[in-house]
């Protein structure tokens, strides 16, 4: 998330210590504070770009090389061929890097130095090029209407910042552009879900919630559903989730 905080409580002692518990989190979220965690948690809402620098360590890709399911399948179904795809998050590329794969003219989005790093990794090792934007939305890099697909994978904030972000990735579009959205809803906290996603309730999307953020855009699909999810370590299990495709008119 982007709440502020002070940014100097996070140490490499820290990390250790509260790497099993964030282990399976989401993009931008939030935690209740506890003695484990509660210094890198200040840290994740103050300046979630270190915080991701400090938790894409290692060789292994935390939400695994493979594109998002979801984004692999509605994309092609809902975007212009060959268009231009915004990444919103990209991690560590795994959805950008497969949107190059596939044609489209790709904007990978990432606000983390180790994510940006490991996003050319993977393209280098893929073959592809694309874009590496080091930014988060709102952002002054990104034109108004220059996009035909902007992809949502997991990207929780503060009920706060969710509206000027969504309504941001909603201007990014071009006339006919489509977002693409996955996230957590609620249920996984009621259903004790280990598969990811933040620990604050008031995190998580609800498809009416969705529905109202992005009630200016066509509907094309919107449902709230119990997946299987194999994204590397950081997501794998059953989830419940909520999934939206829009079209701006």
């Amino acid at each position: 998330s982007k709440v502020l905080a002070t940014h100097s409580l996070c140490t490499p002692s820290s990390v250790s210590s509260a790497e099993s518990t964030l282990h399976s989190i989401g993009r931008f979220m939030s935690l209740p504070p506890s003695p484990a965690v509660g210094s890198l948690v200040a840290v994740a809402e103050s300046a979630p770009a270190r915080f991701w620098d400090q938790m894409f360590t290692g060789d292994v890709y935390r939400y695994g090389k493979e594109p998002n399911a979801f984004v692999a399948e509605q994309l092609p179904a809902h975007a212009l061929q060959g268009g231009r795809v915004l990444c919103v998050g990209d991690g560590e590329g795994r959805n950008g890097v497969w949107c190059a794969s596939q044609g489209f003219d790709t904007v990978a989005m990432e606000p983390s130095s180790a994510g940006v790093a490991r996003i050319r990794l993977l393209a280098a090792e893929k073959g592809v090029t694309l874009t590496v934007l080091q930014d988060l939305m709102p952002s002054s890099q990104v034109t108004p209407g220059s996009f035909d697909a902007v992809l949502l994978s997991f990207i929780h904030v503060p009920p706060s910042a969710r509206p000027a972000f969504h309504a941001a990735c909603v201007a990014a579009l071009k006339p006919g552009g489509v977002i693409v959205l996955e996230a957590f809803t609620p249920a996984q906290i009621h259903n004790s879900r280990k598969s990811g996603g933040p620990a604050a309730v008031d995190m998580m999307f609800t498809a009416d919630l969705l529905a109202a953020d992005f009630a200016a855009l066509e509907l094309v699909l919107l449902a709230e559903q119990t997946v299987v999810l194999s994204e590397g370590p950081g997501h794998s299990g059953d989830a419940d989730v909520v999934r939206l495709v829009s079209r701006k008119r």
